[in-house]
């Protein structure tokens, strides 16, 4: 039987969502919430049930999870809703605004005994996470520096100018460079816990009227005790979508890079190298990554933990210490200093 999925949100990237869950082997799209008359009308050619409100849809006995596609600040209380009703959570990055909502759906998930997923989808592309495997063989023996650069425009301003509202969006930091600090966590956690965050940004034109937490150019460190750090930087004063990663090990390094037009491309760039010697020599990537191949494997991983009951591909707590990771760089933009972590 097909585990039946409802849909909370049916912005641009909601109806992204849609259409990988109806491609998507062994799960089936039931039902849509959507906010607005337009977007109601533009998601009836789904062919499914639609809501306007969140209780219709996750008190329906056909659902079993609930994949939610909402601005920022609207996470916890749809997650809720969809948690304390038994249904499974797919929830898009970041998890919440704050640490304390972030505590709030992981502690309910716990004692509902649902399943919780964050939807960063980096984690499931067939070149980012092909350099985890690299990391996991000992290839590169251990990972001293990662350095992660993003260059992109234009930045979406979502329904309404949302992701520009800092009462709507949290910060700029969790909406854009939360992947980029999610991906460095994850390519050094062997490390353990991070150490410190050191945030640095500004605006192409410094008398800009925008949000002060929505700089152009942004830049973060982060430390680790034994020395291992990595450094994220991330631009909207550039032109289309360019992410470069590199890794430095005490073996190896490697060079992993994707280019569009914009982001959410079907036909990108993208190349994977690593120099064992003098020389740097390309590795095979088993796919096509970005964004919207990247997101159907991830709602198809979701799916097979539903199933078979396997560990979840990302663990609710590393969506929490993405949030974490973004606040104290907020804080050490906002203070100028280097902030020192919890260990």
């Amino acid at each position: 039987m097909a585990t039946g999925f409802g849909l909370i949100g049916y912005g641009a990237w909601g109806e992204c969502h849609a259409r990988a869950i109806q491609r998507t082997e062994g799960c089936e799209l039931r039902a849509i919430v959507a906010r607005s008359e337009d977007t109601r009308k533009r998601a009836s050619g789904t062919g499914v049930a639609i809501h306007e409100n969140i209780l219709d849809l996750v008190k329906r006995p056909d659902v079993d999870a609930v994949d939610i596609v909402l601005p920022n600040h609207l996470h916890e209380t749809a997650a809720l809703a969809a948690i304390q009703h038994g249904k499974h959570v797919l929830l898009e990055k970041p998890m919440s605004t704050s640490i304390e909502s972030c505590d709030r759906i992981l502690e309910a998930a716990y004692k509902a005994g649902v399943r919780l997923l964050i939807g960063h989808e980096m984690r499931f592309s067939p070149l980012y996470a092909t350099i985890r495997r690299l990391i996991d063989s000992g290839r590169l023996g251990e990972p001293r520096y990662v350095l992660i650069d993003l260059w992109r425009r234009p930045y979406r301003s979502g329904s309404d100018g949302w992701r520009l509202d800092p009462a709507r969006v949290g910060n700029w930091i969790l909406e854009e460079p939360v992947h980029l600090f999610d991906a460095a966590a994850w390519y050094l956690d062997r490390h353990g816990a991070p150490q410190s965050v050191y945030a640095m940004g500004n605006r192409r034109q410094a008398d800009s009227q925008r949000s002060g937490t929505n700089n152009d150019n942004f830049t973060a460190m982060i430390r680790y005790a034994n020395g291992a750090y990595a450094v994220l930087s991330h631009s909207l004063c550039a032109v289309e979508h360019h992410l470069s990663i590199k890794i430095f090990g005490d073996k190896a390094t490697m060079r992993a890079e994707w280019h569009a037009e914009l982001d959410r491309s079907e036909h990108p760039n993208f190349s994977l190298e690593i120099s064992e010697g003098d020389r740097m020599t390309p590795l095979a990537v088993p796919g096509t990554p970005g964004e919207l191949f990247e997101l159907q494997e991830e709602i198809a991983a979701f799916v097979r933990t539903l199933r078979d009951g396997s560990p979840l591909p990302m663990t609710p707590e590393e969506g929490r210490r993405a949030v974490a990771l973004c606040l104290q760089a907020v804080r050490s933009l906002e203070t100028g200093e280097v902030v020192q972590l919890p260990s």
